[in-house]
């Protein structure tokens, strides 16, 4: 375990990390965190077999309605209890009206399946999926996931004791009574990319003694979650210009919500796909995801190589 000053060899390293990214003249002996300002990006990233957590914007923790993120654990619990056929598909319109209140798509996606409802993040095509699920299952899938606990030392956002709004509005993050915060959005990155066996995660600061977060699902559904991810940055995705090149053979899933008379966004994701190493959360205060999460996630990834 690393310590102090100490810079693991298989990790970045918060220093490193602040000079190649935000260009910080951080002092060699310092070991203060550095505190994200309100309107900046926090972004966390996890290595994949060490279970060690990087702080790199500081200690401060992002936290509020997670957006189409939750999507993921709709597909989970939709799919685990044989609630929807994959490959059924549902035309999207870009505009859906539920409860006297109408859901836009940020274009039309004509007939989507649920790998690329995933992928385009179709609204249209999750409040229809969700008329099968109730809120209770989709809460029990996400307490499956770990919403509802801490992670790395740091408590859980708030978690809803029992549904009080519509399945459909918990898939697509828009509940305010569930605001998982970005270290428990950084974990539910790490099992969908190791499909359900993630190594204790830990700051370096802290003894990386704990039970690894497991959870058994059926092999086709992390396989739809996963397809779902890679497809986001491709084929028209809502994090095709995370990596246009795909250099970095990155997974990821977006999610935009209200904040006040503003935008909040995220992106969570892994990669590389073929042999996950790292997880990473970044949550904006900046605007939606298109013109914040994706390209400061973007910024961050490409600005220092990765061991």
């Amino acid at each position: 375990m690393a310590t102090g000053d100490q810079e693991p060899d298989n990790s970045i390293g918060r220093r490193g990390f602040l000079k190649s990214i935000l260009g910080l003249k951080v002092a060699e002996k310092s070991v203060a965190p550095v505190q994200a300002k309100p309107s900046a990006p926090i972004f966390f990233w996890a290595d994949l077999k060490t279970g060690q957590v990087g702080f790199p914007t500081g200690f401060a923790l992002g936290s509020g309605m997670p957006g189409s993120v939750m999507k993921l654990v709709a597909v989970a619990a939709l799919n685990e209890n044989g609630l929807i056929n994959p490959n059924h598909t549902v035309e999207c319109m870009g505009h859906i009206t539920r409860n006297h209140e109408t859901f836009h798509c940020l274009h039309p996606h004509g007939h989507v399946d649920l790998t690329h409802a995933i992928a385009k993040s179709c609204n249209v095509f999750f409040i229809t999926a969700c008329e099968k699920l109730t809120s209770k299952t989709f809460l029990e899938y996400a307490q499956k996931f770990g919403l509802d606990l801490p992670v790395a030392g740091r408590p859980s956002g708030p978690f809803p004791v029992e549904g009080h709004a519509p399945s459909f509005m918990y898939a697509l993050g828009l509940v305010p009574d569930c605001k998982p915060n970005a270290l428990q959005l950084l974990r539910l990155a790490a099992i969908v990319a190791t499909t359900g066996d993630v190594p204790y995660l830990h700051s370096a600061e802290e003894a990386a003694e704990g039970d690894r977060f497991r959870l058994q699902l059926k092999e086709s559904t992390w396989h739809r979650l996963q397809q779902g991810m890679e497809l986001c940055l491709r084929e028209g995705g809502t994090a095709a210009k995370l990596d246009p090149e795909n250099k970095m053979h990155i997974a990821a899933k977006t999610g935009t919500s209200p904040d006040g008379n503003k935008f909040q966004s995220w992106i969570i994701g892994y990669f590389p796909t073929d042999n996950p190493k790292h997880a990473f959360c970044l949550n904006s205060l900046a605007g939606n995801s298109q013109e914040a999460a994706v390209p400061q996630a973007h910024k961050f990834l490409f600005a220092t190589t990765w061991p």
